[in-house]
């Protein structure tokens, strides 16, 4: 019997039907929406913008990354704002677990997804189940600035400035201008 005669079919199918499943395999998570949402001084949210960000390595958001992410979205609008919190969500589900998942009733079931972020650091996302990976995200939340009247500034706060040194190189003293 010649391997040209051997029946192959069965594989072609498997292969076929193999293919239709692959969005529940679990994969390393290659890009990430990066959500940041701004929120005024009364708490309350002015706008949320969204960018779909590329991974660098596949599962880990870089330090420096985030920074540059972070760095750009301080200000909107001519105005300044300030990082407030930063969250994850992960759904690092098991693919064995997810006909379970879709039929829980319980409304919180999805809160084991959401970690709070404490650091600036690097931000590691688990492999996710591939059907998955368009809501894996990172919200970036920011608060406006809060500008204080000056009533509410003690004088001394009002003018507390750098003050200019000079040096005379002559005498070798140090004076402080006054301004």
């Amino acid at each position: 019997m010649d391997i040209e005669d051997l029946d192959v079919s069965w594989i072609n199918e498997f292969e076929k039907i193999d293919n239709e499943y692959n969005i529940y395999y679990t994969e390393e998570i290659s890009f990430i929406k990066i959500h940041c949402v701004y929120i005024n001084n009364n708490n309350e949210i002015e706008k949320i913008t969204e960018e779909k960000i590329f991974l660098k390595t596949p599962g880990l958001l870089q330090k420096e990354e985030l920074l540059g992410i972070i760095k750009y979205n301080l200000c909107l609008n001519q105005m300044r704002y300030s990082l407030l919190s930063i969250l994850k969500f992960n759904i690092n589900l098991e693919p064995i677990h997810l006909k379970t998942f879709l039929r829980n009733k319980n409304s919180n079931v999805g809160d084991k997804f959401l970690t709070t972020i404490k650091n600036l650091d690097t931000i590691k996302f688990d492999k996710s189940i591939t059907l998955f990976h368009d809501i894996n995200e990172v919200f970036l939340l920011f608060n406006k600035k809060k500008i204080q009247s000056m009533d509410n500034f003690d004088k001394q706060y009002v003018f507390n400035r750098t003050k200019k040194i000079y040096i005379n190189p002559k005498s070798k003293k140090m004076t402080k201008k006054r301004t």
